[in-house]
């Protein structure tokens, strides 16, 4: 149970900042600075270092920079001290009975510092030494003794005051003041749900259990740098937005998860979705994206899904906002085990003007901008098309390109690009779907065609 949730009136979520969450979802946002928001605003957690002559607030501070651990949503912020540096790293950890934000600092300073570790939050709240509480439940527990606590409204006036206390009483703002000397490391961590572990991982290991389920995911390989981290960056993102409580961001995510061959994780953001709509928490646009995501998991997943017993009312809650893109790719997920319900969107279709719904959530349009380069499946009706590289931008010519393991509704697919001076060749190999599929690379060569299920072309570049 979250104790704090009767309380939310203190804090207002960083919105532009990433999430950080598990495999149950996203919980929090971090800012540029470090600063940790709970999703609904329960609470915040700041951090400040005393070195030299004097404190410094990460969060007021120029000399602050961030980045992935290891490029997934584990994180780590770097403050600029006198002589080197003080790292926050900071992760969710989940062991089954209980969810905690894991903050690990790192004196890579030469001299002894003074962490604080600043908590907001609204209740009544008892310091000591090691560890602060809320209303009776232990909330933030510090590895390592403080060397001094500070409760109250005024509390980081209190922290610049250098408090000498160990235990201290009051409302709402409290800090653990933890010595750090030079080249050691401090693990705090804050209760989110259940009961804070006994041994936390540290945020390696966290970004290390990321890399186990992201690394499965297809790889890119391309000439431009920024696309392939945002790549590596955004399976994390899908990954963590599959467990989120927002029906739309969770379905959205699931598209692209399939895509990528996480199907596993595609299959928890339909579970998500599901139980939205058995909620009835679904709005109109939520219904689009329930009844892509299922027929994603039909087409690319090959799996049995609820769609034909909830695609007739999921069409009929969509109303105006059903385009016909969506309603093309659930006709042809039907087709395979539901023919009925298949003619029935046919029918449907038939009637429909083109249109394609847009992407809302950052995440999805991330992974949009990413993949939108290197695939694009078509379903013409009278025939099945996959379009590989469908925009090609003018700098990745005469370089190459490596893509294994796109999941598309037709099979398994995996290309790669070399030239032979100003002539790419072009090498594919598709598993899986019908014999009958046509392959074209509209970016490289727009007359180029091809039904094998592998082989190699050198195309004539427009």
């Amino acid at each position: 149970m979250n104790w704090w949730r009767r309380n939310r009136t203190l804090s207002e979520p960083v919105v532009n900042g990433p999430r950080l969450g598990d495999l149950s979802g996203p919980v929090a946002r971090i800012s540029p600075s470090g600063t940790v928001v709970a999703d609904d605003g329960a609470w915040t957690l700041e951090w400040g270092v005393r070195a030299g002559e004097g404190w410094l607030q990460a969060s007021e501070q120029r000399a602050v920079r961030q980045g992935r651990v290891e490029d997934t949503p584990v994180y780590e912020t770097w403050m600029r001290v006198p002589g080197g540096d003080v790292i926050q790293r900071v992760g969710i950890s989940n062991d089954g009975r209980g969810r905690a934000l894991v903050i690990r600092y790192e004196n890579a300073s030469p001299d002894a510092v003074v962490v604080a570790t600043v908590g907001h939050t609204a209740g009544r709240i008892d310091a000591n030494r090691s560890e602060l509480s809320c209303d009776g439940n232990v909330w933030i527990r510090s590895e390592r003794e403080a060397g001094s606590v500070a409760v109250g409204a005024d509390v980081w006036s209190q922290v610049v005051a250098d408090p000498n206390q160990s235990t201290a009483s009051g409302r709402d703002h409290a800090a653990l003041l933890v010595p750090l000397p030079h080249r050691q490391h401090l693990t705090v961590v804050v209760r989110i749900d259940g009961t804070l572990p006994v041994d936390p991982p540290t945020p390696e290991a966290l970004a290390a259990g990321w890399r186990q389920v992201t690394d499965r995911a297809l790889t890119v390989e391309v000439p431009d740098p920024d696309l392939d981290a945002a790549w590596r960056r955004v399976r994390g993102d899908l990954v963590l937005a599959a467990g989120s409580t927002d029906p739309v961001e969770a379905g959205e995510a699931a598209w692209w998860l399939d895509l990528a061959g996480l199907i596993d994780e595609g299959d928890r953001a339909r579970r998500m979705v599901l139980a939205a709509a058995d909620r009835s928490r679904l709005t109109a646009d939520g219904a689009v994206v329930a009844l892509r995501a299922l027929a994603s998991g039909e087409l690319r997943g090959g799996q049995v899904s609820e769609l034909a017993e909830v695609a007739g009312p999921l069409v009929r809650l969509a109303g105006s906002a059903l385009d016909r893109t969506t309603v093309a790719v659930v006709a042809q997920a039907l087709a395979r085990r539901s023919p009925d319900a298949a003619a029935d969107a046919e029918r449907l279709l038939a009637g429909m003007v083109p249109g394609d719904r847009a992407l809302v959530s950052p995440v999805a349009l991330g992974a949009a901008r990413v993949l939108g380069h290197l695939f694009g499946d078509v379903d013409h009706r009278e025939h099945h098309r996959i379009e590989i590289l469908p925009n090609v931008p003018d700098n990745w010519r005469g370089q190459a390109v490596d893509v294994r393991g796109i999941v598309t509704g037709y099979g398994m697919l995996s290309f790669s690009v070399r030239w032979h001076g100003e002539r790419p060749a072009l090498l594919w190999q598709r598993d899986g779907g019908p014999d009958e599929l046509e392959l074209g690379c509209p970016g490289l060569d727009p007359a180029w065609t091809s039904r094998q299920r592998s082989g190699e072309a050198l195309l004539d570049a427009p």
